[in-house]
């Protein structure tokens, strides 16, 4: 009798500390299971790794949202959260090809952080705070994550993402009426960029299946763009000939795209903050 009691009291213990377990590690623990999507073009992405996401605890203005990727000739992956109202600071976190941290960049002027995209070593992050005249352009060390360059875009177009073409030509992207205006920014060695209204290309027909049709991610790669929204994304020629549309099968909201060197898709996902790359 003794010894069930004593039994009893060890198994008693047990469930008390197992109770004491915090569940957010359990939670981690079941969330980092890779998972796979195929698009309605038969493309598959698996999951890659899954970067920084926010502990439960924490308050709503400093929390980081995942908003923003692109990637470079060595398979690193740069990644934007955004804080506070999402529309003013965030932070560039730099991952290696196995998802683990390299680097993370301190407290930047980025914008919604969407508009990110990388070229020859070095990272250009488009500052797109709403209500501003002008927005503003930073060229950013890929190794210290340090802006050492900015640029003031013209005032007449407000771009919502951007893909380098190459170190000094920009393609902007704006929703505009029906569908998209593509517009080339040209930067030079003094602060104003410019641009030119006859090198300007309209696509028609808006992509996205939420309502917003927000646009969330921008890229160029295997000689044609790749604009994403919830739900689908969209590719095209330079010259805004050979329209498709994609859609990605899922209702998670999509966080960024890029295209690799040996032109692979790589797309985020928010909420679990998860990183796909096409198979």
């Amino acid at each position: 009798m003794r010894k069930w009691k004593f039994s009893g009291a060890i198994l008693c213990l047990l469930v008390m500390v197992c109770s004491l377990i915090p569940q957010n590690k359990v939670e981690a623990k079941t969330g980092n299971i890779p998972h796979s999507l195929t698009f309605n073009n038969n493309i598959k992405v698996k999951t890659l790794f899954y970067p920084y996401r926010d502990p439960s605890n924490i308050t709503s203005y400093q929390a980081k949202g995942l908003q923003g990727i692109t990637v470079d000739e060595n398979n690193n992956f740069y990644l934007t959260y955004v804080t506070g109202d999402k529309n003013h600071y965030g932070y560039i976190y730099k991952y290696n090809k196995n998802g683990k941290l390299l680097k993370k960049s301190k407290r930047l002027t980025i914008g919604h952080g969407q508009a990110i995209s990388y070229k020859n070593g070095s990272i250009y992050q488009l500052a797109d705070i709403r209500g501003q005249s002008s927005y503003t352009l930073y060229k950013i060390n890929a190794t210290t994550l340090k802006v050492v360059q900015k640029w003031k875009i013209p005032s007449t177009i407000h771009p919502n993402v951007i893909a380098m073409l190459d170190s000094k030509t920009v393609m902007g992207v704006s929703k505009s009426g029906n569908g998209y205006d593509l517009n080339k920014i040209h930067l030079g060695k003094g602060i104003n960029a410019t641009r030119k209204w006859q090198e300007k290309i309209h696509i028609n027909g808006l992509i996205g299946k939420t309502p917003g049709k927000e646009v969330q991610g921008f890229a160029y790669g295997k000689g044609k763009f790749y604009l994403l929204s919830n739900g689908q994304y969209m590719t095209f020629k330079p010259d805004g000939s050979q329209i498709k549309r994609v859609s990605l099968n899922t209702n998670r909201e999509p966080e960024g795209i890029s295209i690799t060197n040996s032109g692979r898709i790589v797309i985020g996902f928010n909420k679990v903050n998860e990183i796909f790359i096409e198979q």
